[in-house]
């Protein structure tokens, strides 16, 4: 569908303002929706940090690519994660460690794969190709200058690069324009953010030993320290510091970069060596109690932002967009627009469970193991190890595969039904 001409007046049902992963997803989720959407974006090249960084897919997530015809159109195939290792303290060096015992707590899943590692600019490309087939307006390079509400409707007023406008009015904005929201900011929505207190360092690095298609995560004083399973041995680093010790370790000689990433990790897959450059990213993780206003819905990182220890965050945004599509086919069941307030209500209560229980959880677990006391921490490892032995730990394997907490037709590997498709 070709971009619109500047000085137009448009009204579709809904309007998905971002782009990036979150924002495309989105309007391509939307559009098999009844209703006419449209999509705003600033469109942007993908740049140097999008071919570091990495996207954890639950299995239940690839149900929902796969549904949407985006997991076909990926480049290169994602990397299945088959076990998940998890151990707490500083790392055992030497024997102990090369004999697989210094990660204590371990996941398996042998029905298939819990989750997949996508390369984001491999994902982005996938998600840029397939919404061109999709039924989206797209409104490329414009940003929101005005948003207003007027007699139940929302009011966008759009400017582009070239000083053109453009004024689209709709029954439902659908903001997915990240952690800085201006859509929330405008609808006067609270967010609760922690302290910035913790900085990521982002990169790809080699392992000496393969790496078997396991994740690991080790939590230390610091903050945990990640590392997820790519092609070709490669794996995906994030690792949690304190903000100044983050920005010396993104500036040091390459040599002691590895040597310390080794020595923080541990020597489960030998000597780590750095294979990309290196990023920083501050976490921050925020809570918002209601991410809905008047003909307004948040989602992704606008409505959360959890930390990344998990690497539940795209899972988050996939589950909002799902569950907004059932309900809005049920809505237009019903005979509503897309902004009535049973739409909105609906989203809030449906999202508050699993966005809750992850925000807690990862939160917590930081917390936990890398700001309370030594012998508090102490304790909660052996919590850890009480865990690996008990029926508890199906369950959270269950939760992490994706879909338990947030029930939909896409995580399920299929598109609502009972109405009409639009083509």
């Amino acid at each position: 569908m070709s971009q619109l001409a500047n000085e137009v007046f448009l009204m579709p049902d809904i309007v998905v303002v971002g782009g990036g992963l979150t924002g495309l997803m989105t309007a391509l989720t939307l559009s098999h929706s009844p209703y006419q959407v449209a999509h705003i974006q600033r469109h942007q090249p993908i740049d140097g940090g999008e071919t570091i960084r990495t996207t954890t897919v639950s299995a239940a997530g690839k149900r929902m690519l796969e549904t949407l015809g985006v997991w076909q159109r990926l480049a290169t195939p994602p990397t299945p994660i088959q076990t998940l290792k998890v151990a707490d303290g500083e790392a055992t060096i030497g024997t102990r460690a090369r004999r697989g015992k210094a990660f204590g707590l371990e996941w398996q899943d042998r029905d298939e794969p819990m989750a997949f590692v996508v390369p984001n600019a491999t994902l982005l490309s996938a998600l840029e190709r397939q919404i061109q087939a999709a039924a989206v307006t797209p409104l490329i390079d414009r940003t929101v200058a005005d948003f207003t509400i007027a007699n139940n409707r929302a009011n966008l007023s759009l400017i582009d690069d070239k000083g053109g406008t453009d004024e689209v009015t709709c029954d439902l904005v659908v903001g997915c324009d990240g952690r800085n929201s201006t859509l929330r900011k405008s609808a006067g929505i609270r967010q609760h953010a922690l302290p910035h207190k913790q900085t990521a360092v982002v990169a790809l690095i080699s392992a000496e030993r393969p790496h078997q298609n396991a994740a690991f995560q080790r939590f230390l004083g610091s903050g945990p320290i990640a590392l997820m399973p790519m092609d070709n041995n490669l794996m995906s680093l994030v690792w949690t510091l304190p903000k100044q010790e983050a920005l010396r370790y993104q500036a040091c000689d390459v040599n002691a970069f590895d040597k310390a990433c080794t020595k923080a990790f541990g020597d489960e897959l030998g000597f780590l060596t750095l294979q990309s450059d290196r990023l920083v990213w501050p976490l921050q993780p925020t809570f918002i109690a209601n991410p809905t206003a008047d003909n307004l819905i948040l989602a992704g990182d606008a409505a959360h932002v959890i930390h990344p220890l998990a690497g539940q965050g795209y899972n988050l945004a996939l589950g909002d967009a799902a569950v907004l599509l059932d309900i809005l086919c049920d809505t237009f069941a019903r005979g509503l627009p897309a902004g009535h307030l049973s739409v909105l209500t609906d989203y809030r209560q449906k999202r508050r469970l699993e966005v809750g229980a992850m925000s807690l959880t990862t939160t917590g677990l930081d917390a936990l193991f890398s700001r309370m006391p030594t012998g508090v921490s102490k304790i909660a490892g052996l919590g850890m190890n009480l865990l690996n032995r008990s029926p508890a730990k199906s369950a959270f394997s269950t939760i992490a595969s994706g879909g338990t907490l947030a029930p939909a037709n896409l995580f399920a590997g299929r598109l609502p039904q009972g109405y009409r498709h639009r083509k």
